[in-house]
């Protein structure tokens, strides 16, 4: 009966150093992921984000100097076709004002264009434009670092480089046409459920009278 016991115990004393050095292990993984992050972070408030800031603060003082009226006049006359709507506007939303105020530049659009646009607008904040222009969405940085570090950790400055220019012109060419897969499936969506645009948009200027 006591060898048994003495087994037992044994053999509890045998198992309990390898949980124990399992739960070392990942302690010490999740201490080091939070210090990397950290570190990351550090960086980022001395180098991207006072650009951000910087640009962020260049910027809206430009469109101080245009003028909001003059400005808003523009942004209402590139809802007129499908690419300055979906491609113009929404890249010079995000380069002027950044997000999330971009959205506010629905304003300007149509009932049934606001749903794609603001897709299109939600999408340029990411990698598109943030990879060129970090002051877009700063918050989001982490994740273009991430991809940029890497690439150029493997193949170079030069190629981190080339990968920002294709990414920022990739997103270009395909915002029209996500804009207008949008546009069609809710106007697709809009005539089955019966809802008429032109009434809206009427009812919608009789209210603002």
């Amino acid at each position: 009966m006591l060898l048994e016991i003495g087994a037992a115990v044994n053999e509890t004393a045998f198992e309990l150093p390898g949980i124990i050095t399992a739960l070392v292990t990942a302690a010490k993984g999740l201490t080091g992921f939070f210090r990397a992050a950290g570190t990351t972070f550090i960086d980022n408030m001395y180098s991207i984000l006072p650009m951000a800031l910087i640009a962020l603060t260049v910027l809206n003082a430009i469109v101080s100097l245009v003028g909001e009226d003059r400005f808003d006049k523009f942004a209402q006359k590139l809802t007129g076709n499908f690419f300055t709507r979906y491609t113009v506007l929404p890249y010079l939303g995000n380069f002027f004002v950044s997000s999330p105020i971009v959205f506010t530049f629905g304003r300007y659009l149509k009932e049934k264009y606001k749903a794609a646009f603001f897709e299109v607008a939600n999408r340029t904040n990411m990698a598109p434009m943030m990879c060129l222009f970090p002051h877009v969405n700063p918050a989001e940085m982490y994740v273009w670092l991430g991809v940029y570090e890497g690439v150029v950790k493997m193949y170079g400055t030069q190629a981190g480089g080339l990968l920002a220019v294709c990414t920022f012109l990739v997103g270009m060419c395909t915002s029209s046409l996500i804009g207008l897969t949008i546009e069609t499936v809710n106007g697709i969506m809009a005539k089955r459920q019966g809802i008429d645009w032109d009434e809206i948009e009427a009812r919608k200027h009789g209210e603002a009278c």
